[in-house]
């Protein structure tokens, strides 16, 4: 696990889950991503629903900027902007405008063909099993073992769209 040191300049990452257990922490998440995707510009979501290294990423930027993490949580330019509530508000009193005329516009919302805009695919070796199967050339016998292609969930990231 390492935290991200690529500059974000520019770029807007919001962390969010796909998990519905918690309804309204579902929601919000939807509702700041829509929010992104009708001012029509390019942003990288980290879904910790699908990686626990974003999760622990978030941790530690959270701890960093004193804050206590809720999802949805949006960083532009690598500084912490907020959580739905802020995002809604901005979003109503024109402020998020402003704030994302500097960034990359996309023409059309981006949905990758291959994993449907998910950013990750079954493992291509265990296919989401998490188990490879090593075989002992001595005896012919056969050994299930953790995967190491893929994550905690038996996924990799998409070539297609996370390059």
């Amino acid at each position: 696990f390492q935290v991200s040191t690529v500059p974000e300049f520019g770029r807007i990452v919001i962390y969010t889950t796909s998990l519905r257990v918690v309804r309204t922490t579902f929601e919000r998440c939807e509702l700041v991503r829509k929010i992104f995707q009708n001012h029509r510009v390019k942003f990288e979501e980290k879904n910790i629903a699908l990686n626990s290294d974003y999760g622990k990423e978030l941790d530690e930027r959270c701890r960093s900027a004193c804050v206590v993490p809720s999802l949805p949580v949006v960083f532009i330019d690598g500084h912490y902007l907020g959580g739905a509530e802020k995002i809604l508000l901005m979003n109503e009193s024109g402020e998020l405008q402003d704030l994302l005329a500097k960034i990359e516009r996309v023409q059309l919302p981006q949905e990758c063909p291959s994993c449907g805009g998910f950013g990750f695919l079954p493992c291509s070796a265990c296919h989401g099993s998490k188990m490879s199967v090593f075989r002992n050339c001595f005896t012919d016998s056969f050994k299930a073992l953790k995967c190491t292609a893929c994550n905690e969930n038996g996924l990799q990231r998409c070539r297609s769209c996370a390059g």
